[in-house]
């Protein structure tokens, strides 16, 4: 590294400094994702099972088999390295509960983790990667438990504590939330509801939460040196006293919290103000959070991938340019409520990119509600809970927690009575080119002293958006491992054949896969196919139902979906749609899939469901026209089906296998794989590729696939 530096520095002295750092943060990254996320050294064979020790972290499934998070304590014929013990997401047998502490031995079957990619949808792996959750797994066989790992006895019992004096109440999650920092008792429909009013930074343990604990230490500690009336002598700086007191008060706080990421952040950030405060140094603001931030990076630089990360230091940021000095608690309550609004709408206009990002859309409501909310929370609740939670050990003061419950919970449910179209705005399609060209131009409009130049920018995007040829339609086959959902789309109408699996009885992908794509995009769903109901590719049928689909099956199924779909030819946004069967005799419930074909002018797709050979054979001999551009293959490449005569009649120039990574059916077949090798077809696989789109132009056709698109050297496969 030296010697990279002094030849580097050679050519480019002015820039030496920032050439080192450079090199020595590549080599910090290098260096960290070594010791805490690399794990090749373990080599892995899911077709072998191998004794595991584990312990429970945290279980997700309430009844067997039970889908827990665990600390892999030992795995056979690996050796134990000096670094951390991996995490593994694990489905495991057991006939007694599995309860978090839990230490475990049995036969277990291991993989790598790896999820199914999709395009606009939350990313699995980017997130398992971010907790070190690196393996995947399921038990052989029944388990045995060999103890229970007490863990941190003190952080436990307070967490106990605190769910005991917060019990019966309607918002116990709130409470629960806020002086814990652990969100596992929020709810899905509270988590979305508070999303939408723009709440949801008040649970996650902050900046606010930390400062307001830390001028609780110092104020106490200032008063109570004050009523001791002791003699000290003026040479010790008391205020050095009040300083430490209040920030280690600040780490119990965090500490308590389990170190959560936020908590954690929040308080680097606190502690490099104060260490600034005490060197005198200036501008004090801006070398907080330079310093906070580098700290940050420091301890992990995988934290860049973690959204809160920007969040919270862009709103510092914003919040710095804005104040000079800190907010004046001497104002008059209209400057005071005029200096918050013009900070909150500050914070909603600057981290709206983000927020469109991430989430597809923004709270506008929340402009307003926290104006009320963040000085209750942070003034008000905050201490008062604190307060409670000291006082409740040694005296009953459950009336007065009841009392604020009841006023809290009645103020909340006025808030969710406001529709919910006012609550929470989408942004469909948010094209992140035009949303950094728009800041762009804005940053050029305030600081350039031409401001003509800032239309520049946006004339130069409009211009290459009306050079692009348009899209006549589009295939989305997503990845959801051994099953089969697919969306065609045109002119914003979408049409959805097969639903995915369902795991577990309780986990599809409807909601976060194909509801959120079709959200995005701002579809309008005109029809819905289900090629039949085995559950690989009608899982997620009762999904459907709630999310509001359920009058779309009509086209295709007016008799219900026991029945075969309909014989139907119809016109879908310029496009033709045939869907068929094959008459076969028989209780093999795959020859009775539902078959569709999308044909545009030039273009053609078939979608097979699960037909075996005997059904392709049929339909070649009814001289059903089979011809397709692009083809689905049947049954996920399943060596029963893709006979020679029906991949002949067919004749595509593409074949796409729904299938799953290393399933237990290892689809595609080797054979199948073989038999398109043959005739020179190219193949891709949402095993391999994960999610595949396919758009299709007047005269040609684009392939995109979502592993594709993997930006960072550590997630490529």
């Amino acid at each position: 590294m030296s010697f990279a530096i002094l030849i580097a520095g050679a050519y480019f002295k002015p820039f030496l400094i920032l050439l080192s750092g450079f090199i020595c943060a590549i080599f910090l990254v290098i260096f960290h994702y070594l010791i805490f996320y690399s794990v090749n050294d373990c080599k892995i064979n899911y077709q072998l099972s191998r004794t595991v020790k584990f312990e429970v972290i945290e279980s997700v499934s309430a009844k067997s088999p039970f889908y827990i998070k665990a600390r892999l304590i030992n795995i056979e014929s690996c050796e134990r390295i000096i670094r951390p013990a991996p995490l593994a997401m694990l489905s495991i047998t057991s006939d007694k509960p599995l309860l978090s502490g839990d230490l475990i031995e049995g036969k277990v079957k291991l993989k790598r983790y790896r999820s199914v990619k999709n395009f606009d949808s939350f990313d699995s792996e980017r997130n398992a990667l971010k907790e070190r959750i690196f393996y995947k797994g399921r038990s052989v066989g029944e388990v045995s438990s060999y103890g229970h790992q007490q863990g941190n006895n003190i952080r436990e019992q307070y967490q106990q504590y605190i769910a005991s004096i917060t019990d019966n109440t309607h918002l116990q999650w709130l409470y629960y939330a806020l002086l814990t920092g652990d969100r596992s008792k929020i709810s899905y429909d509270d988590n979305t509801q508070l999303r939408e009013l723009g709440l949801t930074h008040l649970l996650a343990i902050s900046g606010l939460h930390i400062g307001l604990i830390y001028a609780i230490g110092f104020y106490t500690s200032k008063w109570l040196v004050k009523i001791s009336k002791l003699q000290i002598n003026q040479a010790y700086q008391l205020n050095n006293v009040f300083v430490l007191f209040g920030f280690i008060c600040a780490l119990i706080y965090v500490y308590l919290s389990d170190f959560i990421v936020s908590a954690t952040r929040a308080l680097v950030m606190l502690g490099c103000y104060l260490v600034i405060y005490q060197l005198g140094k200036n501008p004090l603001r801006w070398r907080s959070i330079l310093y906070a931030l580098t700290l940050v990076l420091l301890i992990d630089p995988f934290a860049l991938l973690n959204p809160g990360l920007y969040f919270s230091f862009i709103a510092v940021t914003i919040i710095f340019l804005l104040t000079k000095h800190t907010l004046d608690i001497k104002l008059g309550l209209i400057k005071r409520i005029s200096q918050l609004m013009y900070v909150q709408l500050a914070l909603f206009f600057g981290l709206l990119p983000l927020s469109l990002f991430y989430f597809d859309g923004t709270s506008v409501i929340g402009l307003i509600v926290n104006l009320i909310a963040v000085p209750l929370v942070g003034l008000v609740l905050l201490p008062l809970l604190i307060f409670y939670s000291l006082i409740s050990s040694f005296l009953d003061v459950v009336s007065l927690l009841s009392l604020v419950d009841s006023v809290l919970s009645f103020g909340y449910q006025l808030l969710l009575s406001i529709p919910k179209h006012w609550r929470w705005f989408s942004f469909s399609e948010v094209n992140s080119s035009l949303l950094t060209i728009s800041y762009l131009s804005l940053l050029i409009l305030l600081f350039s002293p031409n401001k003509y130049l800032s239309l520049l920018p946006l004339f130069i995007y409009f211009i290459d958006c009306k050079l692009q040829p348009q899209v006549q339609f589009q295939v989305d086959v997503f990845d959801v491992g051994h099953g089969l959902m697919v969306m065609i789309s045109a002119n914003k109408h979408a049409l959805i054949y097969d639903l995915g699996p369902r795991h577990f009885s309780r986990y599809d992908y409807i909601n976060r896969v194909l509801v959120r794509n079709i959200n995005k995009h701002a579809l309008t769903v005109s029809a819905t196919l289900v090629s039949h109901l085995d559950n690989d590719h009608a899982g997620g049928l009762s999904s459907w139902y709630r999310a509001g689909y359920r009058d779309t099956f009509s086209t295709f199924h007016p008799e219900g979906l026991r029945k075969t779909c309909d014989n139907k030819q119809l016109r879908f946004e310029g496009l033709n749609i045939h869907s068929f069967h094959a008459d076969v005799t028989g209780d093999n419930r795959n020859d009775h899939s539902c078959l569709l074909k999308i044909s545009s002018t030039n273009y053609s797709v078939l979608l097979t469901g699960d037909i075996s050979a005997l059904a392709e054979a049929t339909l070649i001999e009814k001289g059903v026209d089979l011809h397709a551009t692009v083809l689905l293959s049947p049954h996920h490449g399943s060596n029963t089906s893709s006979s020679v005569r029906f991949i002949d009649a067919v004749n595509p120039e593409m074949v796409i296998h729904s299938s799953a990574y290393q399933g237990q059916w290892h689809f595609p077949h080797p054979e199948v794989v073989k038999r398109y090798q043959q005739r020179h077809i190219p193949q891709f696989s949402t095993a391999e590729q994960g999610h595949i789109r396919i758009l299709f132009y007047r005269d040609s056709y684009r392939l995109e696939f979502a592993r594709e698109q993997e930006s960072y050297w550590f997630e490529q496969d």
